[in-house]
C-alpha cells in the first residue's frame, strides 16, 4: 500500500482501499419483492481520497477511472466491510449493475434484492436515510507524481461493495440539490490537512536529503590528495640524484677499464730509462773485520 510522503521510489505499489460515496435519496426505485433499486451511484469518483483503514492519501485521476471502470472481479455487495470475522452469505444484500464511466467517476446501479432480513434491514435504513453511503473495495497499483508530489491511481480492480455509516469521498455528494452534512465538511477537513501534512513531510525529506548529498561531496573532496609543490620538488631533486649518481659510476667504470688495458711499469726502473744486466765484480771479505775488498 502507498505511504503517503514517501516519494523516493518511482516503483508502483499495491493498494486496497475502502472508499464510501453519498447515494442520493432522488434515485430510488422500490422493487415488488420488496427490494430497491438504487440508479446511478457514484462509486468512485475523480479526487484525493483517503481511506478509513490506512488514513493515507491517494489520487484518482479521470483517465484511470475510465481505463478501469469496466473491471469487476466481484459485484457483490455487502451490509459491511470484510475484518474480523469472515462475512457470511445473508450479509450478501445486493450486487452493483451495470457500471460505466461517467461525468469523471465510476458510477453503477445497486440493487438490494430484499431476500434477507439483513437486505431488508438495509433497504429501511436506506429509504430512511439512516444509511447514506456506499464504500467501493478496491484494489490496484499506485504511482508516484513527481509534479504533483502524490501517489495516483494506476490500474484498478473492483471487488465489490458495502452500505456504510459514512464515506470518504466529502466531494462527491449524490443528493441532488441538497447540501452535504456536516460531517462530510468536517472530513473534507481532515483529508485537506493529512494532504498538507504528506507535502510538508515531503519538502522536509527532500531538503534533508539535498543537506546529505552536499556533505558527501564535501567529504570526498577532503579525503582526495592535493597535489604538493615539496613533493614535486623533492621528486626532481632525487631524480637529479640518481642521474649524476649513474654518470660519476660510468666514468669510473670506464677508467678502471683504461687502466687493466695499459701495460704496467718495474718498480726498480725509472720510467724511460734502459739498463743492461751485467755479472757481479769478484769480491773478497776479511772474516774477521767484515770489509769487502775488491780484487
Amino acid at each position: 500500500m502507498p505511504i503517503a510522503g514517501d516519494g523516493t521510489d518511482p516503483t508502483p505499489r499495491e493498494f486496497r482501499r475502502e472508499l464510501g460515496l453519498e447515494f442520493s435519496k432522488n434515485n430510488l426505485e422500490d422493487l415488488p419483492n420488496g427490494g430497491l433499486l438504487i440508479r446511478g451511484v457514484k462509486l468512485l469518483a475523480e479526487g484525493t481520497w483517503i481511506d478509513s483503514a490506512t488514513r493515507t492519501p491517494l489520487h484518482y485521476p479521470a483517465r484511470a477511472l475510465e481505463a478501469n471502470a469496466g473491471n469487476w472481479k466481484d459485484h457483490s455487495v455487502w451490509s459491511r466491510h470484510a475484518g474480523g470475522v469472515p462475512r457470511d452469505i445473508t450479509e450478501k444484500v445486493g450486487a452493483i449493475e451495470n457500471p460505466r464511466y461517467l461525468d469523471r467517476a465510476v458510477v453503477g446501479d445497486i440493487r438490494l434484492h430484499g431476500l434477507t432480513q439483513r437486505s431488508r434491514d438495509t433497504v429501511a435504513l436506506v429509504r430512511e436515510g439512516v444509511a447514506n453511503y456506499v464504500s467501493v473495495e478496491h484494489t490496484g497499483t499506485g504511482l508516484w507524481n513527481t509534479e504533483t508530489r502524490q501517489y495516483e491511481a494506476g490500474e484498478i480492480a473492483f471487488y465489490g461493495a458495502a452500505i456504510v455509516n459514512q464515506g470518504a469521498c466529502a466531494t462527491c455528494t449524490l443528493r441532488g440539490n441538497e447540501g452535504a452534512p456536516e460531517e462530510t465538511d468536517m472530513e473534507l477537513k481532515e483529508l485537506e490537512a493529512a494532504l498538507k501534512a504528506a507535502t510538508d513531510k515531503i519538502a522536509a525529506l527532500e531538503t534533508q536529503a539535498a543537506t546529505a548529498e552536499t556533505k558527501v561531496k564535501e567529504l570526498e573532496a577532503a579525503l582526495t590528495p592535493a597535489e604538493d609543490p615539496k613533493i614535486k620538488e623533492l621528486e626532481k631533486a632525487l631524480a637529479d640524484q640518481k642521474a649524476a649518481h649513474e654518470t660519476k659510476v660510468k666514468e669510473l667504470e670506464a677508467a678502471i677499464k683504461k687502466i687493466g688495458s695499459e701495460p704496467g711499469t718495474p718498480a726498480t726502473q725509472p720510467p724511460g730509462e734502459t739498463r743492461e744486466l751485467e755479472p757481479p765484480a769478484p769480491v773478497q771479505v776479511d772474516p774477521h773485520s767484515g770489509v769487502v775488498y775488491g780484487l
